[in-house]
């Protein structure tokens, strides 16, 4: 097993293994690695479930289910819906488990608090800020991808990281609602607007999957300044739905980063199908080798999106 740098770089390698159904090989990596990411137990820990399940070591999946419990995680119960885990889901201790977890969670929503991040540029400047709403993946939290984010904040952007007030897990939240996503989104926008003097006409959302779809969404609905979106490797539950929302956005313009082993591929296609219909500018770049995850070169991605989007309307 190769050494492992990043939760980003584990997580790549633990789906190349459970994409080849080669299960016993993605345990042991995440085994191997798991210790160096404390920040993600919860998620490595739900990953130990469904890998264990698929090797048929059931007894092992509720010991660390049950370890998972003791240490305060928990998880929504709709998490449990993974066909992953088809070989536990009618045992009598896994319901139990399932059971305490759902408890945990249905307590914990009710004090969930809206959270976001701010990076600002190095550089002072006395003039405005151009702001990039970030907006992470379903599962993550606003610290994912941080690092391919700050790419924007050394261009000099604002970068706004929001985080999802609809929990998933102890460490992570989802996007399931967009109405109420888009709640959030324009909540942060409207208190970072009035920390920081924003360039109304250089306002972009961002997003990475499910993120990626409430990006568009979110531009789409009229209700933001945004110019344009930005959707990495995205994903949005209800493609023709967005069509109701295309009426005075047509200003808008969005830019998609995809792969073409990203198994959420067919769902872009039906995005960008809508937007064809709408006659909703966008582009779009294809990485021939690229699968559900942020390019290596994400920097030059970030260039060409941002040029397309304001080409012409400078």
């Amino acid at each position: 097993m190769k050494s492992i740098l990043s939760i980003r770089e584990l997580t790549n390698e633990m789906l190349s293994f459970y994409t080849e159904g080669k299960y016993s090989y993605a345990l042991e990596l995440v085994e191997q690695n798991a210790d160096k990411f404390p920040e993600e137990a919860t998620r490595i820990a739900f990953w130990k479930m469904c890998l264990l399940s698929l090797c048929g070591r059931t007894q092992a999946v509720i010991s660390v289910f049950q370890q998972g419990l003791d240490s305060g995680f928990w998880w929504s119960e709709v998490q449990f819906q993974d066909t992953d885990l088809d070989a536990v889901r009618d045992l009598p201790e896994f319901k139990r488990l399932v059971a305490v977890s759902q408890k945990r969670y249905q307590e914990v929503r009710k004090h969930i608090e809206p959270d976001y991040d701010v990076l600002l540029p190095d550089a002072q400047t006395s003039g405005k800020y151009p702001l990039l709403l970030a907006v992470h993946g379903r599962n993550g939290n606003k610290n994912s991808h941080t690092e391919c984010w700050d790419t924007a904040r050394q261009k000099g952007w604002l970068v706004l990281l929001a985080q999802s007030t609809q929990p998933l897990t102890s460490s992570s939240y989802c996007w399931d609602d967009p109405t109420q996503g888009l709640e959030d989104l324009l909540s942060y926008y409207e208190q970072v607007s009035r920390r920081y003097s924003i360039d109304l006409q250089r306002i972009i959302l961002a997003g990475f999957s499910q993120g990626g779809g409430m990006a568009v969404y979110a531009a789409l609905s009229g209700k933001t300044d945004a110019s344009g979106f930005i959707a990495i490797a995205s994903f949005y539950n209800e493609p023709a739905s967005l069509q109701r929302l295309v009426n005075d956005t047509q200003h808008v313009r969005g830019y998609f980063i995809t792969g073409e082993k990203d198994r959420s591929l067919d769902n872009v296609r039906e995005v960008q199908k809508v937007l064809k219909e709408t006659d909703t500018q966008f582009g779009e770049e294809v990485h021939p080798e690229l699968g559900h995850e942020f390019p290596s070169d994400f920097e030059k991605s970030l260039d060409k999106a941002i040029d397309f989007i304001f080409k012409e309307q400078e």
